[in-house]
């Protein structure tokens, strides 16, 4: 897969200007291009949620919750890179947190994938030696969830506000 989501946008104020989809994250050399289909919807401003989510094509269930929302095409540009960085196990940890914690703002997401590595997510018990030296690995305490996704030990994990909406955290 090229793409880590694929969104489907449009103009909220002007919903007969159509629909463009546009695949996250945009490649550099794609960028320019990308914009111009943008702008022809007049969508796209870097410091406005101009966009609306009007349908994604994406592996994190999670981000369903998106549909329908406005968004900036930086935030979903962000959202994905820093999806794309994460191994399995902390795509599993992001889906079960979001999930758990009730999060449908793109803001909240993005400050997400920065904090929920101390989450534990249990979605095999057949080698409790295993879950247990993970559970240790991440933390200790915590409260425990079901979710769609797995069992997660949040750890103490709280939300923080790294993004604010307008200045992205520095991604290393």
């Amino acid at each position: 897969m090229s793409y880590v989501i694929k969104a489907v946008l449009s103009n909220p104020r002007c919903p007969g200007y159509g629909l463009v989809t546009v695949p996250f994250p945009i490649p550099d050399q794609e960028c320019d291009q990308t914009m111009e289909l943008l702008s022809g919807l007049k969508i796209g401003d870097a410091l406005e949620q101009d966009c609306r989510v009007d349908e994604l094509d994406i592996w994190y269930g999670v981000l369903d919750t998106l549909n329908g929302t406005a968004v900036k095409v930086d935030e979903l540009d962000y959202l994905a890179k820093r999806l794309d960085s994460f191994c399995e196990d902390e795509s599993s940890q992001f889906q079960v947190m979001a999930h758990k914690l009730g999060l449908f703002d793109i803001r909240d997401f993005i400050n997400l994938t920065f904090c929920c590595g101390q989450a534990t997510v249990i979605t095999d018990f057949s080698d409790l030696e295993a879950v247990g030296r993970s559970h240790f690995m991440n933390l200790h305490g915590g409260g425990e969830a079901v979710t769609p996704y797995g069992v997660v030990y949040d750890n103490g994990l709280r939300l923080e506000q790294l993004y604010d909406g307008r200045q992205f955290p520095a991604y290393l």
